[in-house]
């Protein structure tokens, strides 16, 4: 079983860095966009001094490995090697035409296409090494965190599209930015969106076993104390689907029309009823 996971994960990082890959060659490289980090540095010295993209992700991220290595000691995870090689590997060899010289379609779907391909490969626990690891570096030199120097890197690479290139197609790039982070969440939380109710309810026990029943759901009751009464008030904790939402404010109200419910947006639920929990290694 855990032999067959990890076969699964490896396939996985292999398949991402591809879609990655074609993201840079197909849309990104040919329209002069990026969204940062290594490859969009590649990009520039592509069109400054000819230099291959994936000749640039090697020559960046096989001595960052090494420096990540020498700090923080241990062995670099494996993951992290297949991925980086692979996407250095992936963008040498795929060499696909332009897909489209319209702009805004490259960073849309250059976008979509690099974070569907890198959120496969982080959710197979693996990383394609560059900008993670500078950020790490910059965050153990300097009094930042690794999302602040994430963010700096970045701005500093789609600022050198500006500077190279012109000022629009950094704001293109800024596009293809937003769009490949937002694909990236996707592909790790999934679109299955759950709901999260909060309840308090002066029939708690009632509306608890109703819940457990009728929808199939487990219900945490939490002790809670009302500030104003002082009076005990136990409130209600469940996470529904987004289909069982009107069912269970109908079977809360129907049996204390005055409870008063909170419901919350949850992007990712791993546990029994829901996703299962990762394997550890």
């Amino acid at each position: 079983m855990l032999f067959r996971r990890q076969t699964l994960e490896y396939a996985q990082i292999v398949l991402g860095t591809a879609l990655t890959a074609i993201g840079i060659n197909g849309f990104y490289a040919p329209n002069q966009i990026s969204d940062g980090g290594v490859s969009g540095l590649g990009i520039i010295m592509q069109y400054l001094l000819h230099i291959p993209i994936w000749v640039t992700l090697a020559v960046f991220n096989l001595p960052l490995l090494w420096l990540s290595h020498r700090l923080w000691g241990g062995r670099v995870g494996l993951r992290t090697v297949v991925g980086t090689v692979m996407l250095s590997l992936w963008v040498g060899v795929l060499r696909v035409r332009p897909l489209t010289h319209n702009v805004l379609l490259a960073a849309i779907y250059g976008g979509i296409l690099s974070g569907v391909g890198l959120g496969l490969v982080f959710r197979a626990r693996g990383t394609t090494g560059g900008s993670d690891i500078v950020a790490r570096f910059l965050s153990y030199i300097f009094p930042v965190s690794m999302g602040q120097a994430m963010l700096a890197i970045d701005f500093f690479v789609i600022a050198g599209f500006g500077v190279t290139f012109n000022p629009t197609k950094a704001m293109y790039s800024l596009i293809a930015l937003f769009i490949s982070a937002r694909a990236i969440d996707l592909v790790q939380e999934g679109t299955a969106f759950a709901r999260a109710f909060t309840i308090i309810t002066s029939q708690p026990d009632l509306v608890g076993q109703r819940i457990m029943r009728e929808i199939g759901r487990g219900v945490t009751q939490i002790g809670g104390q009302g500030a104003y009464t002082g009076e005990s008030r136990p409130l209600l904790y469940v996470v529904v689907l987004r289909s069982e939402v009107t069912r269970v404010k109908a079977l809360i109200y129907e049996v204390d029309p005055g409870a008063f419910v909170s419901v919350a947006n949850v992007h990712e639920v791993v546990g029994e009823g829901f996703r299962k929990p990762p394997l550890s290694e």
